[in-house]
């Protein structure tokens, strides 16, 4: 998950209940924690239904389910083949409303699609959806946060990388008892741009870094705040690496709250629009 000259940066603010699934165990013959009687390819044959476990502990298929994208998330993206390679799975437990929940994640060969899926108790499928929307998905760190009796927060990472630019979008999804949904996307973009040493024209180095923060406020489901911070470095025409004078910061910051009468959050992302506007404009 290499960045060359943007990052997206998610911080959290209150523990999160940790994997299911030990590090590094990657064992889809394995049980899956939590879930009685039920192994990796149980659970994930109602997703992939011939999906079966290999001799060295990985997995593979040749057949997924329709799944809906949502939020940054397009099917167009959706690449996997005859053969879908599994590489490693997580499961991380949540409750909501008076049972418990499995948040399921998977690392696929090739990125092929970004699964998200949603368990019972019981090991039954609630929700399955497709997130990626880019080169690369991935759920990293912390991505998974309670926000309240009903409901949790999944964060996904989609991203790719060049030469002179980087682009990660935070992806905001909500988790319910009902199902899956998106709140919302957030694009942080990175670029370099080697000035003109004859027009004494300096380069320009932009960095964008997100932050997620989950504030408990009183009301059912917590607030959900995302700020961006742009820092913009101008940089020597001639090596395109020095750095001239300060880097110069600027915060966008945005909030969801949850409307307890229309039972839903409601953005409050004005400062983000115009950083989307901008980085529209610099793509």
């Amino acid at each position: 998950m290499r960045r060359t000259v943007g990052a997206t940066l998610l911080v959290m603010a209150v523990a999160i209940t940790p994997p299911a699934a030990a590090a590094g165990d990657h064992d889809f013959a394995g049980t899956v924690p939590g879930i009685a009687g039920k192994t990796w390819t149980d659970l994930l044959s109602q997703v992939f239904p011939d999906i079966a476990a290999t001799a060295d502990g990985y997995a593979e298929a040749s057949e997924m389910i329709d799944l809906r994208s949502i939020g940054a998330g397009d099917e167009s993206w959706i690449s996997c083949g005859d053969k879908i390679a599994f590489r490693d799975r997580d499961a991380r437990l949540i409750r909501l409303g008076s049972r418990d929940y499995f948040i399921v994640t998977l690392e696929l060969e090739d990125d092929c699609v970004g699964l998200l899926a949603l368990f019972d108790d019981s090991g039954k499928l609630v929700d399955a959806v497709n997130v990626k929307g880019d080169q690369h998905i991935s759920f990293s760190g912390n991505y998974l946060r309670p926000l309240g009796r009903d409901g949790a927060l999944v964060i996904a990472s989609l991203w790719h990388d060049n030469s002179s630019q980087s682009y990660d979008i935070t992806s905001l999804i909500l988790a319910r008892p009902q199902g899956l949904t998106s709140l919302g996307d957030v694009l942080a973009l990175g670029s370099r741009e080697c000035g003109d040493s004859d027009k004494r024209k300096p380069g320009q180095l932009v960095l964008e870094e997100s932050k997620v923060h989950v504030v408990a406020n009183g009301d059912a489901l917590a607030r959900i705040e995302l700020g961006v911070t742009r820092g913009i470095q101008k940089l020597d025409s001639e090596d395109c690496e020095a750095k001239i004078g300060r880097e110069v910061h600027t915060n966008f910051d945005g909030y969801w709250r949850w409307n307890a009468k229309k039972r839903a959050y409601q953005a409050h992302i004005k400062e983000l629009d115009l950083l989307a506007k901008w980085n529209e404009n610099h793509l």
